[in-house]
Parts: structure tokens; sequence; C-alpha cells
């Protein structure tokens, strides 16, 4: 009797080899053939699953985001502090990009990929997460302004240069080498984002922590 395939499993068992040989050769050296290889099948059993090398590509991005937003959303649940959950939103960005830290110019050719091809599928892949952090950090906002942590501030757009600034520390920290540690990076940036919003009360009751924690350094 013929084995039953887990079609679910076996597709991302593909895009998890996709994602290896995409990052060593990146997407336009990449054979369809080479991740066959890698993967230890035919060619032709990649299409029973994704009909171009494109699709596998974002198929590869797409898995990436998923697990991010995954694992966000189940850190941020577990905690009931909105300080709690400042930190698991810093945490889990941390993890992400050190877990994938060998594969990290990969996200940059997604991205760059996603400006020059006319499949529309990239920049909505993109735009989806970016809405995912957009109202979550608005939401975060809206609640260390309603515990008295921060200051009145528009929650919309403190959350849109937050995400920018996780994006340049990101790229930063791909183009150097990864020479600085991520953590310290993040926590840095908390650091100094924190004192600049804090409420007279917050800042009375965190100054000396944050402000410690800026002479460090990263």
């Amino acid at each position: 009797m013929p084995a039953i395939v887990d079609k679910a499993a076996k597709r991302a068992e593909i895009v998890r080899h996709a994602a290896d040989v995409f990052s060593r050769f990146g997407y336009n050296a990449t054979k369809m053939q080479d991740i066959a290889n890698a993967a230890d099948i035919g060619k032709g059993t990649i299409y029973e699953y994704v009909r171009t090398k494109e699709e596998l590509f974002l198929a590869v991005y797409d898995a990436w985001m998923s697990a991010y937003e995954t694992l966000i959303r189940e850190r941020v649940a577990a905690c009931t502090d909105p300080l709690a959950k400042v930190d698991a939103i810093r945490d889990s960005a941390v993890e992400f990009y050190t877990s994938r830290a060998e594969q990290a110019p990969l996200l940059l050719e997604f991205w760059a990929h996603a400006l020059r091809t006319d499949n529309p599928a990239f920049l909505e892949r993109i735009t989806r997460t970016r809405t995912f952090l957009r109202d979550l950090g608005s939401k975060l906002t809206r609640e260390l302004v309603a515990a008295g942590w921060f200051t009145d501030v528009d929650a919309r757009s403190f959350a849109d240069l937050e995400t920018g600034i996780s994006d340049g520390i990101f790229l930063a920290w791909v183009l150097e080498g990864r020479t600085f540690p991520l953590q310290k990076a993040f926590t840095f940036r908390q650091s100094v984002i924190g004192l600049g919003l804090l409420s007279g009360d917050a800042r009375a009751l965190l100054n000396e922590r944050l402000s410690d924690k800026l002479k460090r350094g990263i």
C-alpha cells in the first residue's frame, strides 16, 4: 500500500530547502533543479506544489512572516502589562532575526524583488506584515498612554516610526556583517525612545534604569 503523503508537510519541507538554496545563490542564480537536489526530490515534484520559481520564492517569505507574526501574537498574548508586551515584541524580533542570521540577506532580496517584479503578491504580503505590526504597535501605544507610562502621542505615527527604526537596525546589522549584538541594539533603541515619551511620573520611576542603558550603549 503506497505511503500517504502529508501535502502540507511536504510543501513546508520544499520551502525550507528553497530558503537554504536561495540564501546561498540568490534568487536569480537559483535553479529549480538546485532546490530539487537539496530536497532530494525530482524537479517535477516541486511543480506539484508551486507553479514557478517566483511563487516558491514568495512561499519562503510568506512562511517566514507567518512564523514571525505567530511568535509575536503568542508572546504578546501571554502578557498582561503593556511594558511586558513591549519587551515581548522586541525579543520576538531579535529571536526571529538571529535564528535566520545566515539567511538574513535574503530578507533584503525579498524587499528588492517586491519593488522590481510586476507580481503584486510580493508587495501585498509585505504590506500584510507591516499592517499587522502597525496595528499592534498603535494598540500598544494607546495602552501605554492610557496606563500613564507615555505622554499623549499619535499612536499611528509612532508605530510607523518604530517599524522603520527596527528595519533600519536590521539593515545595518546585515550590512555590517552582524558585528554588533542585535539584542543590545534593540534595547538601546527602546531606551532612547522610552525616555523621550515617558510621562512625568513614569520618567521619575524609570529614568535611572533607562539612563544606565543609554550610558552602556550597544
